[in-house]
């Protein structure tokens, strides 16, 4: 008998240290899973009261830019206005990977009868083979408000003058006129051959002082 006590108090005891190990081994992963719930939440919570997904995180869309910032860039192609008034001009958007674009001049002819004529400066005169045809790139404002009216030429020894006077159409009746510059082109044929002589702006020319 007193060995079966003994024996059953032993038992007994190796019981009770194996229940209690179980619970402390039970109560830290409990308490392990606890945690790892509450740093989830934290994140979740942390993440939509900044108001999405967190920086740098896979699949997260890139931040819509605040209406009215940056600067608004042309389609590529289109016309675009810089500048106004007598200096503004005309130009085409560049597309990326391409050159830059040609702006070809208009072609014009004066057209006599125009009203409040007045000299204008021209840009280039280029001389064909001929050594008559004149080519003249002038820049100018939109018709009817302006208007090539006609071309004197003047020949000298050592120099052929060549003026050009713009107006508006009078016809026209009253209409808007748009600063807006206008690349235009004209031939003029000369009555005889340049032979060497300078071509001279007369409308740049009589600004000059004397």
């Amino acid at each position: 008998m007193h060995r079966t006590d003994q024996g059953g108090s032993h038992v007994s005891s190796v019981s009770r240290t194996a229940t209690i190990s179980l619970a402390i081994v039970l109560t830290g992963i409990i308490g392990a899973v606890v945690a790892t719930s509450a740093a989830g939440s934290g994140a979740s919570t942390q993440e939509r009261s900044a108001g999405g997904s967190a920086p740098g995180a896979a699949g997260a869309e890139p931040a819509e830019p605040s209406p009215g910032t940056g600067t608004a860039t042309p389609r590529c192609g289109t016309m675009v206005t810089s500048g106004s008034g007598p200096d503004a001009s005309v130009g085409f958007a560049p597309c990326p990977g391409d050159e830059p674009p040609v702006v070809h001049p208009q072609i014009v002819e004066p057209t006599p009868g125009m009203a409040d004529v007045h000299p204008i400066d021209f840009d280039t005169a280029k001389v064909g083979d001929d050594d008559r045809t004149v080519t003249v790139d002038f820049v100018t404002g939109v018709a009817p408000c302006s208007v090539l009216d006609h071309v004197d030429v003047s020949y000298g020894a050592d120099a052929v003058t060549i003026t050009f006077f713009e107006c508006h159409d009078p016809g026209a009746g009253i209409v808007a006129c748009p600063a807006i510059a206008v690349f235009e082109r004209t031939i003029v044929t000369l009555d005889q051959p340049l032979d060497g002589r300078a071509i001279v702006d007369g409308a740049a020319s009589a600004d000059r002082p004397t």
